[in-house]
């Protein structure tokens, strides 16, 4: 290929943000395609928000994506959805899961917190931009392990048009980098993934 795949994959820490990184790096470089990439963490490890700008291709050269050029962005969590959209280019794919983490103490306020939802939803929908939006975390569930809502995801985007890695090529970099008991749940995950977006 040519030009460079550009995209961005968001979320907060302990969401999983590491390995879909990892299994497309892994597909990409089997491939024989170049991978170059950034991540960045928030103050808290677990919880603070975390980004990684990839771009896979043949001669690439800085790894950060500018504002507005992304083909692709895959979000773990919709409020780093909003957060994030903005590096999308006019016509790009957001994939992002219908997962909103709010602070505890809005857990005593169900009407705050959907309302609030309701409005981050309203505000990513502004963006001229493909929209899919995915109950990950319900699908992860049925997948056997609530985990992978990641892997959820990563079914999804092997579905976006020009994506650079087929859906075979990612699960076979999944299997490499999954250890191998979570195996089945990750694959089933990977599956409804591809599943939600054709039934969309």
């Amino acid at each position: 290929m040519s030009k460079a795949y550009q995209m961005i994959v968001c979320g907060v820490g302990g969401q999983g943000i590491l390995t879909i990184t990892d299994v497309i790096v892994i597909a990409a470089q089997k491939k024989g395609l170049h991978v170059l990439g950034s991540e960045v963490h928030g103050m808290a490890q677990k919880g603070g928000s975390v980004v990684t700008n990839l771009k896979i291709g043949d001669k690439l050269h800085s790894p950060t994506n500018p504002i507005g050029t992304c083909e692709v962005l895959v979000g773990l969590e919709q409020n780093e959805t909003l957060r994030y959209m903005k590096f999308l280019k006019p016509g790009g794919t957001a994939i992002t899961s219908n997962t909103v983490l709010f602070p505890i103490t809005w857990k005593k306020d169900k009407k705050a917190a959907d309302n609030a939802k309701e409005k981050i939803e309203e505000n990513i929908s502004k963006f001229d931009v493909k929209l899919m939006m995915i109950e990950a975390e319900e699908l992860a569930v049925k997948a056997g392990l609530a985990l992978t809502q990641n892997i959820v995801l990563l079914g999804a985007l092997s579905q976006v048009e020009n994506f650079p890695l087929s859906a075979d090529e990612l699960r076979s970099a999944l299997k490499e980098r999954v250890p191998t008991k979570y195996i089945e749940q990750n694959l089933k995950a990977f599956d409804l993934g591809i599943k939600s977006i054709k039934n969309l």
